[in-house]
């Protein structure tokens, strides 16, 4: 994603078009799941420090349809443990540059939902519906530097309108807070989710 193709007239598209305040409902165990995971994580996070990072992998990846491999090799617990102390824009960037490679799975994918739930407030989720949006490949998709790219967007439109209506939505009708950066990454996710079950039906007719 070295050059983004979603404006933030697209993102305020996919949050009116796709309707991604009707899909709040705790009948959908993405979203009644959620909160459970943040506070599985940050139990972990104030009990084992450092040592959680893998735990907390292994709790991001019951979330998804896919089979967890942990690289321990890499001896990078601890620069992944510290974004739990990140708390501006700045800082978030800084952390790139202080990981070669992502010991999960060896994908940013993995990586930026262990990051997330490490950090929700500075760190979004990134997968492949979200990558369907920017039109990027599943094989781009798992690089650093996109996933860092998506960062900086996602940071980029964490203060529109649309968020705080969000937010308040959340609040409403799920019983629970999520952040700015959880509230872009959800109209992202749904236009994403959209866009791909559209194709699924273009390909069946």
């Amino acid at each position: 994603m070295t050059k983004c193709n979603t404006s933030l007239k697209s993102v305020e598209e996919a949050f009116e078009s796709y309707k991604a305040l009707e899909t709040i409902t705790l009948y959908d165990h993405y979203i009644r799941s959620y909160p459970e995971l943040l506070k599985a994580s940050d139990c972990l996070a104030n009990c084992y420090e450092q040592e959680s990072v893998p735990m907390i992998a292994h709790l991001a990846y019951g979330w998804m349809p896919t089979i967890l491999n942990y690289s321990n090799n890499t001896c990078q617990e601890k620069n992944i443990f510290a974004v739990r102390g990140v708390d501006d824009y700045d800082k978030a960037l800084k952390f790139f540059d202080e990981i070669e490679c992502s010991p999960i799975n060896n994908s940013w994918i993995g990586m930026s939902k262990t990051l997330h739930f490490l950090n929700p407030k500075m760190f979004p989720i990134w997968d492949s519906n979200i990558a369907e949006v920017f039109g990027v490949s599943s094989y781009k998709m798992k690089k650093k530097c996109v996933y860092k790219k998506y960062t900086e967007f996602v940071h980029s439109n964490k203060n529109e309108c649309f968020v705080e209506c969000l937010r308040e939505a959340f609040k409403t009708k799920a019983g629970y807070e999520i952040s700015e950066i959880r509230a872009v990454e959800f109209v992202l996710f749904v236009h994403g989710k959209s866009l791909k079950e559209q194709k699924m039906k273009n390909k069946k007719s």
